[in-house]
């Protein structure tokens, strides 16, 4: 065999000869997937460094404040890996976009999607002294439903106007009055600045803000439900070595980025 095709070329060649049927078309898919298995392991064993293409989807603020630097750092380590990032709020069908890994943040649906949790990430509620001044200070979680809120759109499987807070052994619920309704957080970091309403979002883009006191902590007695983040990948029987050493990876940087893992 020419080594260099792969057992994949091959049997697209042998497709290319004639139509297929329905039922041929699923077994060509099925006979897809195993194949670059195949050839994935092939290249495994006939390469002693880590080598070869990764996709990889992550949320855009995020991706640009962390997931950069994570690949960035890991292809200093390995130069002969090439990333493909996509940044999207959005979440991307893996299989149909050929996506290797995706970094998801929240509550995961039932899916056949293979799942690595990094942790979990910690949200604060906060507005500007601006804000506070003309509308006054919330005291209790109750008050919220008083004040404009600042809406991330984007939530797949909550409400994104209900509140839920935590104290002790108290549950606090509130529905909040959205006046402004964002679908990206970096926007939304700067309408709470602008002083444009109240938000409940992640502490590690506004705890930089809270502690210059550009922005100001509401209710720090009261806990906001921390959102589970995982590393997904589609369910194989074969996972490339590159991909098993970039999940571990990402997991290691996770749990050494301070930023994440405090409130303030």
């Amino acid at each position: 065999m020419n080594h260099d095709l792969t057992l994949w070329q091959l049997f697209f060649r042998i497709v290319e000869r004639g139509s297929l049927t329905t039922a041929g078309t699923l077994a060509y898919e099925q006979m897809r997937l195993l194949l670059n298995e195949m050839d994935g392991i092939l290249r495994d064993i006939s390469n002693k460094s880590l080598a070869g293409k990764i996709k990889i989807t992550a949320p855009v603020n995020f991706g640009e404040r962390y997931a950069t630097q994570w690949l960035t750092l890991f292809q200093h380590q390995n130069p002969d890996i090439t990333f493909d990032l996509v940044l999207s709020d959005s979440c991307l069908d893996i299989r149909q976009e050929g996506i290797d890994l995706a970094i998801r943040i929240g509550e995961l649906p039932a899916s056949r999607l293979v799942a690595k949790k990094l942790g979990n990430m910690l949200g604060v509620l906060c507005a500007s002294p601006s804000y506070l001044l003309k509308h006054g200070t919330p005291k209790h979680p109750q008050d919220l439903s008083y004040h404009k809120a600042i809406i991330y759109s984007l939530h797949q499987h909550i409400s994104s106007t209900r509140l839920q807070l935590f104290r002790a052994h108290e549950v606090k619920q509130v529905e909040l009055s959205g006046n402004f309704y964002l679908n990206n957080v970096g926007a939304i970091y700067q309408a709470v600045c602008h002083g444009v309403g109240i938000h409940a979002g992640p502490a590690w883009l506004f705890n930089e803000a809270i502690q210059s006191g550009q922005l100001i902590r509401l209710l720090p007695d009261w806990q906001l439900p921390a959102l589970p983040v995982h590393l997904l990948r589609m369910k194989s029987h074969y996972v490339p070595h590159r991909i098993s050493v970039l999940m571990d990876w990402i997991a290691l940087c996770w749990q050494k980025e301070a930023s994440l893992l405090s409130l303030n």
